[in-house]
């Protein structure tokens, strides 16, 4: 494998929600040996003895799990970072408190992990201790004198040992806050500052971007980049598309890049498997090439085809406004041909959508039952049986058409379309976009006259926000 300009390729488990077992965190960091990653950061804001309950040790079988992935990652090349977060504020002056972290630190060295991290975004910005408003000016020099002291700590071990933190405000651009400028000014050089852009989740990132940021904080950013992390209000969605956006002169830009997965960490291969080709080689990296590579590597020979076209439905984030472009453009083709009174079994546009179901329906078939990966399949299904609902959402559309246009009797056909249209309004998925949801509703104003009651009406594409990152999805 050719030699990465990136010094730092890794991932950061640092999302919201259930974080990963061992076994898949395992195979996960075997994963990214494989496809020439380096570091792997340990974050998740649901484990309460890194967060919230940041002060509890772990129980002792927990360590000797953390030991054995500690381990695994040494053997694959593989640099394992323990971070600590501090969901509930330390008193930062207090001997107390700092001996909790580097205890809980050292018990991490004595296992063999030498990168550490203190996690400070999505913590309270005030102070919540008069301890450290004696201390202390301000936040910011609260979070340099901890990080300070702990790297000053770690240089006391016998092996050198790496320290990177995530400031309080770790998104934006210029003239930047105060906060920012101050912790610049009094953090050790030494240690690595994350950022994700201009916003959480960011469609595009640049080499401005990055300089603008390091001109703050008096480094060069580690970019912790939030694709294809899928957590908080993205949870309805699955990120299975390739990576895009990326400056490709980053590395000169940067220290690093980590990217924090989707909750689903065997679907995650599928985008990882394209940023691994981005940071082998940023300038000749092509998004389209690499993710037809990457979903045959992770879905199969035998399971590419289906997962190919279960993937394109599944394209909406922060980088791809349209969640599945092709279907959404099929059946718009072919309501419009049906708003201009042509013939379902006449038009093209419909013959061309009802061809498209038809391989959407096999995909979902063979996802079902014959996918090689069983793993990637227990990941995905609840998004399949939601494409299924839809697509069963256009198919009874057009048989309501073709009952109404040959003079046979609607109602069954109709019952079946008012169902579909109550699964897909109910279910919180997002999958298959906008357009079938909006054709079925289309068809059943136009054959049942609602009397008395709600009308169905045609959905709209819903915005979500995730830290200012605007997206569209599916309800």
């Amino acid at each position: 494998m050719p030699e990465s300009p990136f010094a730092i390729r890794g991932v950061i488990e640092g999302f919201y929600g259930t974080y990963y077992t061992f076994p898949e965190r395992n195979d996960l960091i075997r994963f990214l040996g494989r496809h020439g990653f380096n570091f792997y950061a340990y974050g998740p804001k649901n484990d309460r003895q890194h967060r919230m309950r940041w002060w509890d040790p772990y129980p002792p079988e927990v360590l000797r799990q953390f030991g054995r992935t500690i381990g695994i990652a040494r053997d694959v090349g593989v640099d394992f970072c323990y971070t600590i977060s501090f969901g509930v504020p330390p008193s930062y002056a207090t001997a107390e408190d700092f001996d909790a972290v580097t205890e809980k630190l050292r018990h991490f060295y004595d296992m063999g992990c030498r990168n550490f991290g203190i996690l400070l975004d999505d913590s309270p910005t005030g102070f919540s201790h008069e301890a450290n408003r004696r201390a202390f000016p301000s936040v910011a020099a609260a979070h340099a004198d901890f990080c300070n002291r702990t790297l000053a700590w770690l240089r006391t071990l016998p092996e050198h040992c790496s320290l990177l933190m995530a400031p309080t405000e770790y998104f934006g651009f210029p003239p930047f806050t105060e906060y920012l400028h101050d912790l610049g000014r009094l953090l050790d050089p030494g240690i690595a500052v994350c950022y994700t852009g201009r916003n959480i989740c960011v469609p595009t990132l640049t080499v401005a971007d990055a300089d603008a940021f390091a001109a703050v904080v008096g480094r060069k950013p580690l970019v912790w980049d939030n694709y294809p992390v899928n957590d908080l209000q993205m949870k309805p969605q699955l990120h299975l598309g390739p990576l895009e956006g990326r400056d490709p002169h980053l590395p000169e830009a940067v220290m690093g890049m980590l990217f924090n997965p989707m909750l689903q960490a065997e679907a995650s291969k599928i985008p990882l498997l394209t940023i691994a080709e981005y940071l082998t080689d940023p300038l000749g990296y092509n998004p389209t090439a690499a993710w037809e590579r990457a979903i045959r590597a992770v879905a199969g020979d035998r399971g590419y085809g289906a997962m190919h076209v279960f993937a394109e439905n599944c394209l909406g984030s922060c980088l791809h406004a349209e969640e599945a472009p092709l279907t959404d453009r099929l059946t718009s083709a072919a309501l419009s041909a049906i708003q201009a009174g042509e013939r379902v079994d006449d038009s093209a546009s419909v013959a061309a959508l009802s061809e498209y179901l038809d391989r959407v329906d096999e995909s979902i078939y063979n996802i079902r039952n014959r996918m090689p990966n069983t793993t990637l399949r227990q990941n995905i299904l609840p998004w399949v049986e939601s494409l299924d609902e839809k697509l069963w959402l256009g198919r009874r559309a057009l048989s309501v058409l073709r009952a109404r246009q040959d003079g046979e009797d609607t109602a069954r056909v109709l019952a079946g379309l008012k169902e579909s249209i109550g699964e897909v309004r109910s279910n919180p998925r997002s999958v298959g976009g906008t357009q079938l949801a909006a054709l079925g509703e289309y068809v059943y104003r136009l054959v049942e006259d609602v009397a008395g009651g709600e009308e169905p009406r045609v959905p709209e594409p819903q915005r979500h926000e995730y830290g200012g990152a605007a997206f569209a999805a599916d309800r």
